[in-house]
């Protein structure tokens, strides 16, 4: 008796690569916290601008056979202001790089999983000030996520969604002030994150989610 064939399509892979070390230690968060193991994140600690990232992210695309490959960085980062942005856009697309940012940082995208900020935030440190009373010893460095917040993803995790919608919100009221480019472009990235890794396996981590934010 002839075994029956199984059918199925090789996965798809995805690739992150971000402007900052803080950056890259949420997204490799999310990949072990949810199980994502077809995603990649890696650090270009060299990149001096938006073209010199996507440059990286092309290269490593192309080496690893990549399906998706992703830009993530914050404008105080790479010391950008929306003008740069759209000046590297077109060598994104020639590259076949996809851009995912905040404007100032990634701890905006941080504190829009629980609220959507009424004003436009220009300052780092004042979504650190914000995000402090939550999480009181919150720093928006390296630092912080490999030591007091090495569970930071696993906390925002259950408010992925509403973080989404106060993306929204936030962009509809801070996009003019940042020359017509919405200042957080996330959602995309997670939206492909999901359809690409699939569902997030958080069977190991059930009790820690459980835990209140602190």
């Amino acid at each position: 008796m002839k075994r029956k064939k199984i059918n199925e399509n090789p996965r798809k892979t995805l690739l992150i690569v971000t402007a900052s070390e803080a950056e890259s230690l949420y997204f490799s968060q999310m990949r072990k916290d949810c199980r994502y193991t077809n995603m990649t994140v890696m650090w270009d600690s060299e990149a001096k601008g938006v073209e010199e990232l996507i440059k990286t992210a092309a290269r490593e695309r192309t080496k690893g056979k990549f399906d998706s490959a992703w830009c993530v960085f914050g404008f105080a980062d790479l010391g950008v202001d929306a003008m740069q942005v759209r000046q590297a856009m077109d060598l994104a697309d020639k590259r076949k790089i996809q851009l995912a940012w905040t404007n100032p940082g990634i701890a905006l995208w941080y504190l829009l999983h629980l609220q959507a900020p009424r004003l436009p935030i220009g300052d780092v440190r004042v979504v650190e000030s914000t995000l402090k009373g939550v999480f009181p010893r919150f720093s928006s460095s390296a630092s912080y996520l490999l030591d007091e917040g090495a569970s930071l993803h696993l906390k925002l995790f259950p408010s992925k969604a509403q973080a989404v919608v106060n993306a929204g919100s936030y962009n509809s009221i801070s996009q003019q002030r940042s020359q017509g480019l919405a200042p957080v472009n996330m959602t995309k990235l997670i939206n492909e994150i999901s359809d690409i890794c699939g569902t997030a396996d958080m069977s190991h981590n059930q009790k820690l989610i459980g835990l209140k934010n602190g």
